[in-house]
């Protein structure tokens, strides 16, 4: 298997994030550490221990180690969780709301990013570091959650959607009940990748899914079974002793929602001036908080002098909301802004690792985390692939495009290689008849204007008209060639669908299990033990014949942690 750096981010990732790869001066004032500074993580491990705040290190440890037992964790992630409770250690956290078989790649690349940046800083700071993965249940958008995308044997771009069961509106993803439908959605992912129902991967999906009982739950036993292996913790915030864990944090928020929303407003407007659009804009009724009426998840609001949802149904006061946050803290959870103060609340956070989009949002938090007595952490971009399989080798060396040319602009690309099989000049030759046309109607028009001068426009329309027919025929022309070569049209769909699919980065929109299903997983054991480093990387597989089809993932770390 072969790893190379991509240099053009640009292509795939928005100016603010390639900024903070690449220029991170000019993003620094938004953020308290500089990723790149091998000094900043040890800044930031002295900080936690002079901080005012004391993770409950002990009950947080107890809390992840029973919620990993009844995952079916192996025993390196029980035992990272255990480290937890030791004053020494710090932890390495990233997340993502639960997805469909794990969600879009980009999830397992956290994983990755979060397990291989604990062990670096473990080396390094010679103390504990737990790698966690906060798998962010509370989330309600099933929409953005239940649906995945495989290319099939014919380079066509396939959905997969899970529907939602009967008045699973509103419902976190944790609550969310797994339905039979997701047997049917396993079943055509393990047919589209064209592996039978006998393949180690399928048989995970299947036996994970029958063991689940919500959507948050199937995810989180996948994730599992990918990494417990390798040490990586998984924390519900659904949790309820969590939740009751954070209580005083969600109690703090409500009384300081008006601070919240000017630090917000005031780093919205910092980054406007530096040409960055700011990330979060919500409104300042907004309390930060969501509340479970009657399960479904519903925003808190701050309207004449009470506690409200978005219609109007229901009533709290100040007062309310503070006993039911004591009583049950459980049926309250945070929205984007609180999600990472209860993260490092609840644990010794020395890195966030993040995503693009997360990464520009929380340039508005810098000044939030100090209203709740804490300090960002290191933020550190999560790693970014693009894979590679061998059918898309086999296409870029017949053509001889390279995998940037495809990334930049795959239609320009199919669009050459047609020309270069043009035998006629399709684009040049009606270029020379339409410039022909013009020319012979600008002699013709001159002429016609002497005998009446309204002539000319209705000629002007005319000649509009005998245009259009030429871009008709053109277009026709085109199509036919297509047909003709439908090889390379496939072709260029398959690579197209596989690398930029709909136009955006592979990471977002394929799922990692398409790939360990075809190609067994020994290039997410590889990258796994590949050292971290900035940017993206362009990996190209194996078949499975030369990667030895194994499938050693469940199981532990092969360095032993």
């Amino acid at each position: 298997m072969h790893i190379q750096p991509l240099d053009e981010l640009e292509l795939l990732y928005p100016d603010f994030f390639v900024h903070y790869l690449q220029d991170f001066e000019r993003v620094r004032p938004f953020f308290l550490y500089d990723p790149h500074d091998p000094e900043a993580f040890a800044r930031r491990a002295l900080a936690l221990e002079r901080s005012g705040h004391r993770p409950p290190r002990e009950a947080v440890a107890e809390a992840l180690h029973a919620y990993n037992r009844r995952l079916g964790a192996e025993e390196p992630a029980l035992e990272a969780a255990r480290r937890l409770a030791d004053p020494q250690a710090l932890a390495v956290v990233g997340g993502q709301q639960p997805g469909l078989a794990t969600g879009p790649l980009y999830t397992v690349y956290k994983a990755l990013g979060v397990i291989r940046l604990a062990r670096q800083l473990e080396d390094n700071l010679r103390r504990p570091v737990v790698p966690v993965f906060w798998l962010a249940t509370e989330d309600h958008d099933l929409e953005e959650s239940n649906r995945l995308y495989v290319v099939d044997d014919r380079g066509r771009l396939r959905l997969l959607r899970l529907p939602a069961p009967a008045g699973g509106g509103q419902l976190s993803l944790g609550a969310l009940p797994l339905t039979p439908a997701a047997r049917a959605v396993v079943a055509e992912l393990v047919r589209l990748s064209g592996v039978s129902h006998e393949n180690p991967f399928a048989r995970l999906l299947e036996e994970e899914r029958q063991a689940a009982r919500t959507f948050g739950e199937w995810a989180a036993r996948l994730m599992a079974r990918l990494f417990s292996g390798h040490g990586l913790v998984l924390l519900d915030p659904m949790e309820p002793s969590l939740r009751r864990l954070a209580r005083s944090l969600l109690q703090r928020a409500v009384v300081r929602r008006e601070a919240i929303h000017r630090e917000l407003t005031a780093a919205a407007q910092r980054l406007e001036r530096r040409g960055y659009r700011p990330q979060l804009q919500l409104a300042p009724e907004h309390s930060h908080l969501f509340y479970y009426d009657r399960g479904r998840r519903v925003a808190l609001l701050w309207r004449d002098g009470e506690f409200t949802d978005r219609h109007g149904r229901l009533h709290m006061s100040a007062g309310e909301v503070a006993r039911r946050l004591e009583i049950s803290p459980e049926s309250f959870s945070p929205n984007v802004v609180l999600r990472p103060m209860v993260q490092d609340w609840l644990l010794p956070t020395v890195a966030f690792v993040t995503g693009p989009g997360e990464t520009h949002y929380l340039a508005q938090l810098r000044d939030v985390y100090p209203l709740f007595g804490l300090e960002m952490p290191v933020i550190v971009p999560r790693p970014g692939f693009t894979l590679i399989a061998p059918e898309a080798v086999e296409r870029l060396r017949r053509y001889r495009v390279g995998v940037g040319d495809i990334l930049r602009d795959p239609g320009g690309c199919r669009q050459r290689a047609l020309a270069a099989l043009d035998p006629v000049g399709i684009d040049r030759r009606f270029e020379e008849v339409r410039t022909r046309i013009k020319d012979l109607y600008a002699e013709l028009l001159d002429e016609l204007e002497l005998i009446r001068p309204e002539l000319r426009p209705l000629g002007q329309q005319n000649l509009g008209r005998i245009l259009a027919q030429v871009d008709y025929l053109h277009r026709k022309a085109w199509q036919h060639h297509r047909r003709r070569h439908r090889e390379v049209t496939r072709d260029f769909d398959w690579l197209e669908n596989s690398l930029r699919p709909a136009g955006v980065p592979q990471e977002r929109v394929h799922n990692a299990f398409s790939y360990l299903l075809r190609y067994g997983d020994r290039w997410l054991r590889t990258l796994l033990r590949a050292p971290g480093s900035d940017g993206h990387r362009l990996v190209f597989l194996e078949t499975p014949a030369e990667a030895g089809a194994e499938a050693g993932l469940i199981g532990r770390g092969e360095d032993g942690r």
